[in-house]
């Protein structure tokens, strides 16, 4: 073995057995992560930047185990709605605050928090300094509970925020999942002038309505455009080019809907140019 460069003389002795776990535990302590899917949004987009309390009780892996407990066995340990446990309608149907509340309650107050989920929530508390006011509001007599974590994250700069759970979490970056065809996020993507982004969020392209065949959504799309594309697939790709050179993805991304096949004409591109739209009909019917 020859190495590609001399070894720095703090390298040139070979590890002893006994300092090869200590070295190998500080190189996974210190090494940065990078996650490459995420539906994190830049704090510049406002109420699309999803953080607090409330949003990390509601996450879906949580509240399908609060579905998963509830109707309980014991009258004693059952959630009390009118005479019954929400329904999952009802349940979304609430306001976010209380839907966290219910999830508190039964899956960190009634039961230990040993899901993954749970674990998830306990720990993030934990390195943001929080795990005092999280026992102190299991500790509490009734709901609400989470009203001081409330206030805490509430006290936060959304921007410094941010940028501390990627330094506590040792990430890098995360790339997002950027939806061109969403107006309540291209919006944010056309302001001008446009804020810079900051270097913990990478972009990236997803275009699951054109998979799903959701033309009449992209053609209202493209007629806000500004200036407005062509109701075509000519308009819709020259669409997509330009959030590409807007946006600067370093993927594209689509998740195709069920039964979802592909088939490639014999005639190449040019025959795929004279089908109708995804979906039925034709621009000139959107128009």
């Amino acid at each position: 073995f020859q190495p590609a460069r001399p070894w720095p003389n703090s390298m040139a002795k070979l590890l002893s057995i006994d300092a090869v776990d200590a070295v190998v535990a500080r190189c996974v302590r210190d090494v940065e992560a990078i996650d490459v899917h995420t539906h994190l949004l830049p704090p510049t987009h406002g109420n699309l930047l999803l953080w607090g309390i409330d949003e990390l009780l509601t996450y879906h892996y949580l509240v399908a185990e609060l579905f998963m407990v509830m109707p309980c066995v014991s009258e004693e340990d059952s959630v009390s709605v009118g005479d019954a446990a929400p329904s999952p309608d009802d349940f979304y149907g609430w306001p976010k605050p209380r839907q966290a509340e219910l999830v508190f309650e039964e899956l960190f107050v009634k039961r230990t928090p040993l899901s993954e989920a749970c674990r998830g929530v306990v720990t993030t508390l934990s390195r943001l300094g929080r795990g005092e006011q999280l026992r102190a509001a299991v500790r509490l007599p009734s709901r609400p509970r989470l009203t001081a974590l409330r206030d805490w994250f509430a006290a936060q700069d959304a921007s410094d925020h941010l940028e501390r759970v990627f330094r506590l979490s040792k990430l890098k970056y995360a790339v997002m999942t950027n939806i061109p065809f969403a107006p309540e996020e291209a919006e944010h993507w056309t302001a001008s002038p446009q804020p810079p982004l900051t270097p913990r969020l990478k972009t990236a392209l997803r275009v699951d309505p054109m998979l799903v065949g959701d033309w009449r959504g992209i053609c209202s799309v493209l007629r806000r455009a500004s200036p407005p594309h062509p109701l075509s697939m000519e308009g819709c790709v020259a669409y997509l080019k330009e959030w590409v050179r807007r946006i600067r993805p370093i993927y594209l991304m689509a998740s195709t809907p069920a039964g979802f096949t592909y088939t490639p004409t014999a005639a190449g591109p040019a025959a795929v140019r004279k089908q109708p739209p995804a979906g039925g009909g034709s621009a000139a019917e959107e128009g």
